[in-house]
């Protein structure tokens, strides 16, 4: 497994020492603890985390609200730990959020797929956010040079395919992006 930056979250009273040294073995040398909830955000704000342990409950709320929550907000692999009894329940209502849940007590076999399963859940993620991150800004680019192509056809007269391949020499002879050659034509026809 690899190592990676852990946040555990678990009420004072609860002696996750078991656990921790459990994620150590596993190559987890930067852990990470929160008493609370609030906590949780408060240092899910701050800081980014490649796994988040969630043992339940929490000392202010269940903690599923907040499993959902760093589902939608962080690219973490989330694990909730729960009575055996509430297994299913929590893992229903938790469902969309991509978090596995693993019963107390806790089993090392149970854990350690739980804890695989987070890291590559946050792999994924991580790259989907990447590859969305480069397709938004591939579209900015595609605006910026349409709007320069509109402005070209518009106020020079120019054929699509005229301002397409006057902004396109303009870039290679300016050793400039489309992006930034289309930028200066903005600002001049604007």
């Amino acid at each position: 497994m690899r190592e990676g930056r852990v946040l555990i979250a678990a009420g004072v009273s609860q002696d996750l020492s078991g656990v921790t040294a459990f994620l150590r073995q596993c190559g987890c040398r930067d852990i990470c603890h929160a008493g609370s909830g609030n906590e949780v955000r408060r240092c899910t704000s701050q800081d980014r985390f490649d796994l988040i342990i969630i043992d339940t409950p929490l000392p202010d709320e269940t903690g599923e609200k907040l499993a959902v929550q760093l589902g939608s907000s962080t690219s973490a692999g989330i694990i909730v730990l729960c009575k055996s009894s509430a297994v299913n329940d929590i893992s229903g209502r938790i469902y969309d959020s991509g978090a596995a849940v693993v019963s107390k007590p806790i089993h090392k076999t149970e854990l350690y797929q739980a804890v695989r399963a987070g890291f590559s859940i946050r792999t994924r993620l991580q790259a989907a956010r990447e590859e969305n991150a480069r397709l938004q800004k591939k579209l900015c680019e595609l605006r910026t040079v349409s709007q320069a192509k509109c402005l070209l056809i518009e106020k020079e007269g120019m054929t699509e395919n005229e301002a397409h391949r006057y902004i396109e020499k303009l870039a290679m002879d300016k050793r400039k992006s489309k992006e930034e050659t289309a930028e200066e034509i903005i600002s001049v026809h604007s």
